[in-house]
């Protein structure tokens, strides 16, 4: 039987961009550049010197070199590329598909952008592994979650995550995926405050910045409610689950779900104080840093809890 197994995982953060890119980035340079035709060579070296390698599409590949360095592989290995971003640099063509341009992408390759806020890397996953499951041609696919907002306050943290996914007889992957909306979403941070159709009309720039003032604790209650459902369809028990993958918006959340759970701290990891709330990739890192540490291990059950702002939340039972 087929399985869609996560074979490795590599993470860039904002504030640096390693020395191995350069190559890559040089390449991209000129990528960035050429699609801001629109404006005057002054104005582009400008641009570029504003941006200093800060962007969805350069954190993006910097976290792409490093697992190809890891894995020995490259882009005419790929077969399918997905970006989750809540903010993509482009979001015409498809960021996917410049990336795929700059890291040497093969001719017959699936690209696409997904967004669905901090969910979006999880909800993609599970697509993802569907997807190559059902078709003979897709062997490997590359997984990326990158928000880079640049929002200094609430804790949000810019990184970008890469993930391999292959395909593999071996017993891991998607094992059950429940998705919870909320009702009531009348309380979920928006952005563009004004809405697009709106965008070109505003005089005051507020207007365009996410309308958050306070965070929000996570919705404990559906939290609860799509983990203890998904145990009890797959016949687990808590203590079978060796690792919980947790969205890193609420630390305060996160405890009160432990408790309510008995979850140990060992097994649920909060990385927020070190990487910040990074969005979408938040619960990937979450497990790229629980395998830097071998707290989890091939055949082990793990689950990937993501919320998407306070509208809803999706939870992935997997097998590592």
């Amino acid at each position: 039987m087929v399985h869609i197994k996560i074979a490795d995982i590599s993470v860039s953060r904002g504030q640096v961009v390693s020395s191995q890119t350069k190559s890559v980035m040089h390449t991209a340079e000129k990528e960035y550049r050429s699609i801001s035709t629109a404006l005057s060579e002054n104005k582009c070296k400008k641009q570029g010197s504003k941006h200093n390698w800060h962007n969805t599409i350069l954190l993006s590949l910097d976290a792409i070199q490093d697992l190809f360095l890891k894995t020995g592989l490259s882009g005419a290995d790929i077969d399918m590329i997905v970006l989750s971003s809540q903010l993509p640099e482009y979001v015409s063509p498809a960021t996917s598909a410049k990336i795929h341009n700059v890291i040497g992408g093969k001719k017959e390759c699936i690209c696409y952008d997904v967004n669905s806020n901090g969910c979006g890397m999880t909800l993609a996953f599970d697509q993802i592994s569907k997807y190559m499951t059902m078709s003979p041609h897709i062997k490997r696919a590359l997984l990326i979650g990158c928000d880079y907002m640049s929002i200094d306050t609430h804790n949000m943290g810019d990184a970008a995550c890469a993930v391999l996914l292959e395909k593999t007889e071996e017993e891991s992957g998607v094992c059950d995926t429940l998705s919870i909306v909320s009702p009531d979403d009348t309380d979920s941070p928006l952005f563009p405050h004004c809405g697009f159709s709106n965008m070109f009309l505003i005089k005051d720039g507020n207007d365009m910045e996410f309308s958050i003032y306070k965070k929000k604790i996570i919705n404990v209650e559906a939290l609860e409610e799509s983990i203890s459902t998904i145990l009890l369809r797959n016949s687990l028990r808590i203590e079978k689950i060796n690792m919980f993958c947790f969205s890193q918006n609420s630390k305060e959340g996160l405890e009160i779900i432990r408790e309510r759970m008995v979850i140990d701290k060992s097994a649920s990891p909060y990385i927020g104080d070190v990487y910040g709330d990074t969005g979408t990739s938040s619960p990937f890192i979450a497990l790229y840093e629980a395998m830097e540490k071998q707290l989890i291990r091939r055949g082990d059950y793990f689950m990937i809890c993501a919320f998407g702002c306070s509208a809803q939340n999706i939870t992935l039972l997997c097998k590592f």
